[in-house]
């Protein structure tokens, strides 16, 4: 079992863990890590090389899971890992690269986080500025938006009909009753 460093391993292990989830998703109390935040792990932390594959990382999960669902720790069907089952995945991945587990734990340390290299980021700023300033649009897509740009919602999109028995144009609608 990986020994070393356990208490940064679990500061990694929770930092990886929350990397792209949701508000909804990190509320829930087990904290689980699944294969593609691993991935992106071992990727940043240079435990995926050219000898040490993608292909064989998935291999190592896939034994790990299923150790842990055949004795009874997972039930079938999980894919995720808590921090257990992460602990018997860096030994196995020890095993896989010939190497000791402190070594893949001082690598996964070393990390500092998830790195946002190759992130998507805006390409020009002043055009996606333009293209979403409500203040500029006209006609119909005016009338979605409110004074301060916030968006009306249904009332934005559609007409609704009154029902009164008028037709749509009539200018003297409740009128007759004053007549008569």
């Amino acid at each position: 079992m990986a020994s070393g460093g356990n208490n940064d391993l679990k500061a990694a292990f929770d930092t990886y863990s929350r990397f792209g989830k949701t508000e909804t998703q990190l509320k829930e109390k087990d904290l689980r890590i699944d294969s593609r935040n691993l991935q992106k792990m071992m990727k940043d932390a240079h435990v995926i090389d050219t000898k040490y594959t993608t292909q064989l990382f998935d291999n190592d999960i896939s034994r790990v899971l299923g150790k842990l669902t055949s004795g009874g720790t997972y039930q079938k069907g999980i894919k995720t890992f808590e921090l257990n089952g992460f602990k018997q995945l860096i030994d196995q991945i020890a095993e896989s690269k010939k190497t000791s587990a402190d070594q893949i734990i001082s690598q996964i340390n070393s990390t500092g986080g998830p790195s946002l290299a190759g992130v998507t980021t805006t390409a020009n700023k002043d055009i996606t500025g333009r293209m979403t300033d409500t203040s500029q649009y006209t006609g119909a897509h005016k009338e979605r938006f409110d004074a301060e740009g916030h968006g009306k919602g249904k009332e934005g999109r559609s007409d609704e009909a009154k029902n009164t028995g008028y037709v749509g144009n009539y200018k003297n609608e409740g009128t007759y009753d004053k007549k008569h």
